[in-house]
């Protein structure tokens, strides 16, 4: 029997087959490329410290193997995708979508029953293909169609741009903390004028996170509801402002994945849905210009050089700084980072609970058509406050008290 307090940060953190932090990540569904990725040749995919290709065949099922050939191992991405499958092009060797050998051309006996080449479940969503890396093949737990993915809108999903800083070169837990980390939404990126107040509680598919501010009215309070779904996924939704905004009215709904690619880079996989299309089609795109703008002092010997107001930027300079992977030994965090406890406890017991044959929290053992993370905006009268935002009225009453005096 493991338990979640005796686990160490490195068997926390690993990512690769047989780690107890890889098989733990194994058991989840992760968006490993884009739909619109997978065309008429093969597509490379690393994942959790392995390297895959992923295709659809000529009959139109989407397959997943690992990268290299089990004849000498020469990569698959420069192979010609047939009917069943992909047919090595260094000598010829064929496999079917679940890594069956139906083909070896210069051999006597054609198939090799004995050899089971690396396959993997991969199927379609919301603008993503999902892989399943874990131990149960034949009978995959569901993939989980969370409110996002099958919600009516302008939907845009896009992956992790190196150039703005959403490729990062840290371990993913860093990145999956950043997510759900509140109060650097004010200090780094200057979205809140103070650091929020907000509750975290642990729900049944992760962080819940309530953020409480002022409404729009005399005694009414607006109650922001995010999550971090376990493992890595930030599910949000914010209303247009500023630049950004493109005129719309109503909120626009995000999910960012936190994809592990090895133990020490990560990258994000991140899906849009507006209410209808908006000028800027990439989320972060306008920020490639701005980048590109900068000025570098001659003097500014900082790695990635000024980084303020360029918000992906920030994230991704604060998370690398940290190290490939932090040292949490070191670390002193307090009550500001309670969110970002509750995620490490969840994920511990998670891990502990696949070391003892268990079924961690967030895997599916039957898939509902729909999971609603009710995610959102709303504004309720004093007197009306769900008890989940009740508790935090008097530290939201004392901070307008200051501010008033102020």
């Amino acid at each position: 029997m493991i338990r979640a307090s005796d686990l160490t940060w490195d068997e926390v953190v690993r990512v690769g087959p047989g780690t107890l932090g890889g098989n733990y990540l194994r058991r989840f569904w992760w968006p490993v490329a884009l739909s619109e990725e997978v065309k008429d040749i093969p597509v490379p995919v690393t994942i959790l410290a392995e390297e895959l290709v992923l295709f659809r065949d000529l009959s139109g099922h989407l397959t997943l193997l690992g990268r290299h050939c089990s004849h000498r191992r020469a990569s698959l991405e420069y192979g010609r995708i047939e009917e069943q499958g992909i047919r090595c092009a260094y000598h010829g060797w064929c496999y079917d979508r679940r890594g069956k050998v139906l083909d070896r051309p210069a051999e006597p006996i054609k198939t090799a029953p004995n050899i089971q080449h690396p396959w993997y479940h991969a199927e379609e969503l919301g603008g993503f293909v999902f892989a399943y890396m874990g131990p149960d093949k034949e009978n995959p737990p569901p993939l989980p169609r969370y409110d996002v993915l099958v919600m009516d809108g302008y939907r845009v999903a896009e992956r992790g741009d190196t150039r703005l800083g959403k490729g990062y070169s840290c371990n993913w837990l860093q990145g999956a903390e950043n997510t759900t980390d509140t109060t650097h939404m004010a200090y780094l990126h200057g979205i809140y004028k103070q650091c929020p107040i907000f509750k975290a509680v642990e729900g049944e598919y992760g962080v819940n996170i309530f953020i409480v501010s002022r409404g729009s009215k005399p005694n009414t309070v607006q109650v922001r509801q995010r999550c971090t779904v376990l493992p890595s996924i930030n599910r949000k939704s914010r209303e247009p402002w500023d630049e950004k905004s493109d005129g719309l009215a109503v909120p626009i709904h995000q999910a960012i994945w936190i994809l592990p690619i090895d133990d020490t880079h990560c990258e994000e996989m991140r899906l849009t849905v507006y209410p209808e299309a908006p000028e800027q089609k990439s989320y972060h795109g306008g920020y490639v210009e701005k980048a590109r703008q900068r000025e570098r002092k001659p003097y500014d010997r900082r790695f990635y050089g000024e980084i303020r107001g360029i918000i992906p930027l920030e994230d991704k300079a604060m998370v690398e700084s940290q190290g490939a992977i932090v040292d949490r030994t070191l670390e002193h965090p307090g009550y500001g980072d309670r969110a970002i406890l509750l995620l490490r406890k969840m994920i511990r017991d998670g891990i502990a609970a696949v070391a003892n044959g268990e079924t961690p929290k967030g895997v599916l053992k039957n898939g509902p058509d729909l999971i609603d993370l009710e995610i959102g905006l709303k504004e309720y009268g004093i007197d009306k406050l769900p008890e989940f935002a009740a508790d935090l009225l008097p530290e939201l009453e004392k901070r307008s008290e200051r501010n008033q005096s102020d």
